[in-house]
Protein backbone atom coordinates (compact mmCIF):
# COMPACT_ATOMS: atom_id res chain seq x y z
CA UNK A 1 0.00 0.00 0.00
CA UNK A 2 2.49 2.07 0.40
CA UNK A 3 2.59 2.71 -3.52
CA UNK A 4 -0.34 3.72 -3.18
CA UNK A 5 0.60 6.72 -1.21
CA UNK A 6 2.99 7.91 -3.03
CA UNK A 7 0.07 7.97 -6.05
CA UNK A 8 -2.09 9.89 -3.64
CA UNK A 9 0.51 12.19 -2.73
CA UNK A 10 0.10 13.39 -6.03
CA UNK A 11 -3.27 14.09 -5.67
CA UNK A 12 -3.29 17.26 -2.81
CA UNK A 13 -0.88 17.91 0.12
CA UNK A 14 1.04 21.63 0.10
CA UNK A 15 1.72 22.20 3.83
CA UNK A 16 3.00 20.95 7.09
CA UNK A 17 0.91 18.85 9.42
CA UNK A 18 -0.75 21.36 12.27
CA UNK A 19 -3.60 20.13 14.66
CA UNK A 20 -4.71 23.68 14.87
CA UNK A 21 -8.36 25.01 13.32
CA UNK A 22 -7.71 27.95 11.22
CA UNK A 23 -10.51 30.94 10.54
CA UNK A 24 -10.64 31.44 6.88
CA UNK A 25 -11.41 34.75 5.26
CA UNK A 26 -12.52 34.79 1.68
CA UNK A 27 -11.05 37.96 -0.03
CA UNK A 28 -11.70 39.59 -3.51
CA UNK A 29 -8.86 38.82 -5.44
CA UNK A 30 -8.73 39.81 -9.89
CA UNK A 31 -7.88 37.17 -12.19
CA UNK A 32 -4.56 37.51 -13.12
CA UNK A 33 -3.79 37.71 -9.23
CA UNK A 34 -5.60 34.47 -8.75
CA UNK A 35 -3.88 32.57 -11.43
CA UNK A 36 -0.34 33.59 -10.32
CA UNK A 37 -2.01 32.38 -6.60
CA UNK A 38 -2.85 29.18 -7.93
CA UNK A 39 0.14 28.68 -9.98
CA UNK A 40 2.48 29.25 -7.14
CA UNK A 41 -0.01 27.06 -4.86
CA UNK A 42 0.78 24.16 -7.14
CA UNK A 43 4.31 24.83 -7.61
CA UNK A 44 4.37 24.78 -3.93
CA UNK A 45 2.37 21.06 -3.99
CA UNK A 46 4.74 19.46 -6.24
CA UNK A 47 7.13 20.67 -4.34
CA UNK A 48 6.53 18.89 -1.08
CA UNK A 49 5.33 16.00 -2.61
CA UNK A 50 8.87 15.65 -4.41
CA UNK A 51 9.85 16.22 -0.29
CA UNK A 52 7.53 13.92 1.25
CA UNK A 53 8.78 11.02 -1.76
CA UNK A 54 12.45 11.30 -0.52
CA UNK A 55 12.19 12.44 3.11
CA UNK A 56 9.07 11.33 4.37
CA UNK A 57 6.93 12.83 7.65
CA UNK A 58 8.09 11.55 10.25
CA UNK A 59 5.16 13.42 12.31
CA UNK A 60 2.61 11.22 10.90
CA UNK A 61 5.02 8.04 10.74
CA UNK A 62 5.24 8.43 6.89
CA UNK A 63 8.63 7.09 5.91
CA UNK A 64 10.88 8.35 3.10
CA UNK A 65 9.54 6.68 -0.55
CA UNK A 66 12.36 6.66 -2.28
CA UNK A 67 13.89 4.23 -2.76
CA UNK A 68 10.29 2.37 -1.74
CA UNK A 69 10.33 -0.91 0.14
CA UNK A 70 8.13 -3.57 0.11
CA UNK A 71 8.49 -6.58 1.96
CA UNK A 72 6.62 -9.03 -0.89
CA UNK A 73 4.67 -8.37 -4.05
CA UNK A 74 2.86 -11.21 -6.17
CA UNK A 75 2.13 -10.56 -9.46
CA UNK A 76 -0.04 -13.20 -11.60
CA UNK A 77 0.02 -12.92 -15.41
CA UNK A 78 -2.88 -15.60 -16.89
CA UNK A 79 -2.43 -14.71 -20.22
CA UNK A 80 -3.71 -18.04 -21.60
CA UNK A 81 -0.88 -18.27 -23.95
CA UNK A 82 1.85 -17.56 -21.45
CA UNK A 83 0.66 -18.15 -17.66
CA UNK A 84 2.87 -16.91 -14.87
CA UNK A 85 2.92 -16.64 -11.15
CA UNK A 86 5.97 -14.55 -10.02
CA UNK A 87 6.67 -13.97 -5.91
CA UNK A 88 8.95 -11.00 -4.92
CA UNK A 89 10.43 -11.36 -1.64
CA UNK A 90 12.17 -8.02 -0.20
CA UNK A 91 12.00 -5.75 -3.37
CA UNK A 92 13.32 -2.32 -3.12
CA UNK A 93 12.58 0.43 -5.93
CA UNK A 94 13.81 3.51 -6.39
CA UNK A 95 13.58 6.43 -8.84
CA UNK A 96 10.16 7.76 -7.46
CA UNK A 97 11.37 10.99 -6.55
CA UNK A 98 12.79 11.60 -10.17
CA UNK A 99 9.38 12.13 -11.46
CA UNK A 100 8.59 14.89 -14.26
CA UNK A 101 5.04 16.74 -14.17
CA UNK A 102 4.69 17.26 -17.68
CA UNK A 103 1.38 19.43 -17.18
CA UNK A 104 -1.33 20.46 -14.23
CA UNK A 105 -4.42 22.39 -13.67
CA UNK A 106 -6.04 23.44 -10.67
CA UNK A 107 -9.91 24.68 -11.47
CA UNK A 108 -11.18 26.06 -8.38
CA UNK A 109 -14.16 26.34 -9.92
CA UNK A 110 -14.85 22.45 -9.27
CA UNK A 111 -11.89 21.71 -7.21
CA UNK A 112 -10.19 19.71 -9.59
CA UNK A 113 -6.66 19.05 -10.48
CA UNK A 114 -5.72 17.47 -13.64
CA UNK A 115 -2.03 16.04 -13.71
CA UNK A 116 -0.17 14.23 -16.42
CA UNK A 117 3.38 13.50 -15.03
CA UNK A 118 6.07 10.62 -15.90
CA UNK A 119 9.06 8.34 -13.89
CA UNK A 120 11.85 8.67 -16.53
CA UNK A 121 13.05 5.57 -15.07
CA UNK A 122 12.27 2.95 -12.03
CA UNK A 123 15.14 0.56 -10.98
CA UNK A 124 13.24 -2.77 -9.29
CA UNK A 125 15.04 -5.24 -7.65
CA UNK A 126 14.69 -8.02 -4.90
CA UNK A 127 16.34 -10.51 -2.84
CA UNK A 128 14.75 -13.50 -3.86
CA UNK A 129 11.37 -14.30 -6.37
CA UNK A 130 10.28 -17.68 -7.10
CA UNK A 131 8.30 -18.19 -10.62
CA UNK A 132 6.08 -20.73 -11.56
CA UNK A 133 4.04 -21.10 -14.87
CA UNK A 134 3.87 -22.44 -18.42
CA UNK A 135 3.89 -21.92 -21.90
CA UNK A 136 1.15 -23.26 -24.05
CA UNK A 137 0.06 -25.31 -20.72
CA UNK A 138 2.18 -27.96 -21.64
CA UNK A 139 5.56 -26.32 -21.26
CA UNK A 140 7.05 -25.78 -17.49
CA UNK A 141 8.54 -22.28 -16.46
CA UNK A 142 9.56 -22.17 -13.26
CA UNK A 143 12.75 -20.86 -11.48
CA UNK A 144 13.97 -18.62 -8.32
CA UNK A 145 16.93 -16.53 -6.96
CA UNK A 146 17.76 -12.92 -7.18
CA UNK A 147 15.88 -10.30 -9.68
CA UNK A 148 15.85 -7.12 -11.01
CA UNK A 149 13.40 -4.52 -13.64
CA UNK A 150 14.35 -1.96 -14.98
CA UNK A 151 10.68 0.40 -16.16
CA UNK A 152 11.34 3.21 -18.54
CA UNK A 153 9.17 6.11 -19.48
CA UNK A 154 6.08 5.35 -17.14
CA UNK A 155 3.57 7.81 -17.81
CA UNK A 156 0.21 8.77 -15.86
CA UNK A 157 -2.82 11.09 -16.29
CA UNK A 158 -5.88 11.42 -14.06
CA UNK A 159 -8.27 13.74 -12.96
CA UNK A 160 -8.59 14.64 -8.53
CA UNK A 161 -11.75 15.80 -7.86
CA UNK A 162 -11.29 17.49 -4.29
CA UNK A 163 -13.18 18.05 -1.40
CA UNK A 164 -12.92 19.58 2.16
CA UNK A 165 -12.46 17.33 4.81
CA UNK A 166 -15.67 16.48 7.46
CA UNK A 167 -13.19 18.34 10.18
CA UNK A 168 -13.12 21.70 7.44
CA UNK A 169 -9.08 21.62 7.96
CA UNK A 170 -7.90 19.42 5.08
CA UNK A 171 -8.05 18.71 1.21
CA UNK A 172 -8.84 15.12 0.39
CA UNK A 173 -10.11 13.15 -2.69
CA UNK A 174 -13.41 13.26 -3.79
CA UNK A 175 -13.22 10.87 -6.73
CA UNK A 176 -10.93 10.11 -9.23
CA UNK A 177 -11.53 10.35 -13.41
CA UNK A 178 -10.07 10.21 -16.70
CA UNK A 179 -6.94 7.14 -15.24
CA UNK A 180 -4.39 6.42 -17.99
CA UNK A 181 -1.42 5.21 -17.85
CA UNK A 182 1.16 4.11 -20.39
CA UNK A 183 3.94 1.36 -19.91
CA UNK A 184 6.18 1.33 -22.71
CA UNK A 185 8.99 -0.59 -21.38
CA UNK A 186 9.95 -3.23 -18.67
CA UNK A 187 13.52 -4.73 -18.29
CA UNK A 188 13.69 -8.43 -16.49
CA UNK A 189 16.85 -9.71 -14.90
CA UNK A 190 16.06 -13.19 -13.45
CA UNK A 191 18.66 -15.50 -12.83
CA UNK A 192 18.39 -19.31 -12.21
CA UNK A 193 15.18 -19.89 -13.96
CA UNK A 194 15.25 -23.33 -15.35
CA UNK A 195 18.85 -23.98 -14.06
CA UNK A 196 19.94 -20.75 -15.39
CA UNK A 197 22.39 -20.04 -18.61
CA UNK A 198 20.59 -19.08 -21.89
CA UNK A 199 17.47 -19.87 -20.60
CA UNK A 200 17.16 -17.46 -18.09
CA UNK A 201 17.41 -15.01 -21.07
CA UNK A 202 14.72 -16.38 -22.61
CA UNK A 203 12.39 -16.08 -20.13
CA UNK A 204 13.56 -12.71 -18.90
CA UNK A 205 12.10 -12.10 -22.94
CA UNK A 206 9.23 -13.72 -21.98
CA UNK A 207 8.30 -11.82 -18.75
CA UNK A 208 9.21 -8.46 -20.48
CA UNK A 209 6.72 -8.95 -23.69
CA UNK A 210 3.95 -10.71 -21.52
CA UNK A 211 4.14 -8.17 -18.83
CA UNK A 212 3.97 -5.18 -20.29
CA UNK A 213 0.83 -6.51 -23.16
CA UNK A 214 -1.10 -7.52 -20.19
CA UNK A 215 -0.74 -4.23 -18.26
CA UNK A 216 -1.34 -2.26 -20.99
CA UNK A 217 -4.22 -4.57 -22.15
CA UNK A 218 -5.94 -4.39 -18.82
CA UNK A 219 -5.58 -0.76 -17.76
CA UNK A 220 -8.72 0.19 -17.44
CA UNK A 221 -9.09 -2.76 -14.50
CA UNK A 222 -5.60 -1.75 -13.12
CA UNK A 223 -6.69 1.93 -12.76
CA UNK A 224 -10.25 1.24 -11.59
CA UNK A 225 -8.21 -0.80 -8.39
CA UNK A 226 -5.64 1.65 -8.02
CA UNK A 227 -8.56 4.65 -7.57
CA UNK A 228 -10.31 3.00 -5.11
CA UNK A 229 -7.33 1.84 -2.80
CA UNK A 230 -5.63 5.54 -3.33
CA UNK A 231 -8.86 6.75 -1.70
CA UNK A 232 -9.15 4.14 0.84
CA UNK A 233 -5.80 4.51 2.17
CA UNK A 234 -4.58 8.22 1.04
CA UNK A 235 -7.70 10.33 2.73
CA UNK A 236 -6.88 9.46 6.46
CA UNK A 237 -3.31 10.82 5.17
CA UNK A 238 -4.66 13.33 4.17
CA UNK A 239 -7.00 14.30 7.05
CA UNK A 240 -4.14 15.28 8.92
CA UNK A 241 -3.10 18.19 7.03
CA UNK A 242 -4.32 21.31 7.71
CA UNK A 243 -4.87 22.50 3.67
CA UNK A 244 -7.98 23.61 3.37
CA UNK A 245 -6.93 26.80 4.35
CA UNK A 246 -4.42 27.84 1.75
CA UNK A 247 -7.06 27.10 -1.18
CA UNK A 248 -10.20 28.44 0.48
CA UNK A 249 -9.09 32.42 0.28
CA UNK A 250 -8.55 31.42 -3.94
CA UNK A 251 -11.96 29.69 -4.12
CA UNK A 252 -15.06 31.70 -6.20
CA UNK A 253 -17.78 33.22 -3.51
CA UNK A 254 -19.96 30.96 -5.20
CA UNK A 255 -18.12 27.27 -3.26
Amino acid sequence: MKLVLVLTLCAFVTAAPTIEKHEVQIVETNSQNRNWLVNALVQQLINFIRNVINNGIDILGVPPLDPLKLESFHLVLPTGLINLDLDLKNVEVSGLGGFVMHNNHLDLSEISFDIDLSVPRLNISTEAYNLTGDLLTALPIYGSGRAEFTVEDFRLKAKLYLKQSENEKAVIIDRIERVDFDLPLVKANLSGAIGGGDIDHIVNAIIEEVLVDYVNRFRGAISSVGVKAAITFGNPILEQLDTWRFIAPLLPRSQ
